[in-house]
């Protein structure tokens, strides 16, 4: 550690570098924490991966990898690139995750208890997983924890990929999880509130993945995958509906030009036959997280990702679903120098960045 470094830390400050490493896109946020005061969005940077670099998560060119991944980290920190970095792969699919409540035993550790716990649990007792725990509070009966595991196989290459670039991680983190830290600190809340109740639909709409996350008394309950629910999935079902290319039903969905020459009655009728089945499957993992959780609805949804963009969808599930539905927005939790950013549509940008600036949010 360089000695302005050293100083900074003795200062209480330190600078945290988000990365989020997608099938479409490479994200960088940087954000700097100082000691009794609001955090700083220093930098945000993204570039797109070639098709084919990354398939189910799994790397299949390393060098354009490494080489998109420095390329965009010069570009956020010219000066020289530092910080304590977190990452985040995309792995929702592929991490375990489930709640466990585990009895104090005088002279033991709690975490040698939470682990030989979750050693005991099937699968998370399988010998390759990575186990990593987090506690969620301390009740009379025991200590609460959320348990995470990972395959080792899927970690190593990803590792690998870091250590190439000399970057060193002070952690790696589940896109789900990411999230709900990123929406509960863009709500405004005041020292002397209470613990917040109310359940919430976290419902992301990644370019090749979606899935649904339900929060509850501010910390991840559940999730499920919402099939053929991605940007992707959602460009192919309407280019077959209206029968036009998928770039251009892209555009459509995202309302920067109509270049199909269908007539606008045609494109708005199919694009709500496109909204009608991500409504359906959002309202089934609705109910089954009410019947299951024995909990009541969820008070409202919180959209993230690229689909949080496309034109009118937002307005539609609320209607649709009888309940209220929001953009999600990270940048409420940071104080961002307009001139540093000037011109920049921060709406428009927090379905890009709201993973690299919910992992930027974390302070070591």
């Amino acid at each position: 550690m360089q000695l302005g470094s050293i100083i900074s830390r003795i200062r209480g400050d330190s600078k945290t570098v988000g990365l989020d490493i997608g099938h479409r896109l490479v994200k960088v946020a940087v954000v700097g924490h100082k000691q009794g005061s609001n955090r700083t969005l220093l930098a945000l940077e993204h570039d797109v991966i070639p098709d084919g670099v990354i398939v189910d998560n799994e790397i299949r060119n390393v060098p354009v990898l490494i080489d998109k991944v420095q390329s965009v980290l010069y570009k956020a920190m010219p000066g020289g690139i530092s910080g304590d970095f977190v990452i985040s792969v995309n792995w929702t699919s592929g991490v375990l995750c489930d709640r466990i409540m585990v009895k104090p035993v005088p002279k033991v550790p709690e975490s040698e208890l939470i682990l030989q716990a979750a050693m005991g649990r099937s699968p998370f007792d399988d010998s390759g997983n990575v186990l990593d725990y987090s506690i969620l509070g301390r009740r009379d009966e025991g200590i609460e924890a959320m348990i995470v595991a990972a395959k080792k196989d899927g970690l190593t290459p990803w590792i690998n990929i870091f250590q190439a670039l000399n970057l060193r991680l002070f952690a790696i983190d589940v896109d789900a999880f990411v999230l709900s830290n990123a929406y509960f600190a863009s709500k405004q809340r005041s020292p002397d509130m209470e613990e917040d109740d109310e359940a919430v639909l976290l419902l992301n709409l990644g370019y090749k993945k979606s899935y649904a996350a339900f929060l509850r008394n501010e910390r991840f309950n559940s999730g499920r995958s919402i099939i053929d629910g991605s940007v992707q999935e959602l460009q192919e079902q309407l280019s077959q509906s209206l029968g036009v290319s998928i770039d251009q039903c892209g555009e459509l969905l995202m309302g920067t030009e109509n270049r199909s020459g269908l007539d606008a009655s045609k494109i708005k009728s199919a694009m709500e036959g496109v909204f009608e089945g991500v409504a359906t499957k959002v309202d089934t993992a609705l109910r089954y997280f009410s019947s299951s959780d024995n909990y009541r609805k969820p008070s409202k949804i919180i959209i993230a990702g690229g689909g949080s963009n496309i034109v009118n969808l937002i307005p539609f599930l609320a209607d649709r679903l009888s309940m209220e539905a929001v953009r999600l927005n990270p940048f409420k939790s940071v104080h961002i120098d307009k001139k540093r950013f000037f011109g920049m549509n921060f709406d428009t940008e927090a379905g890009i960045y709201t993973v690299a600036l919910g992992l930027a949010l974390r302070r070591f």
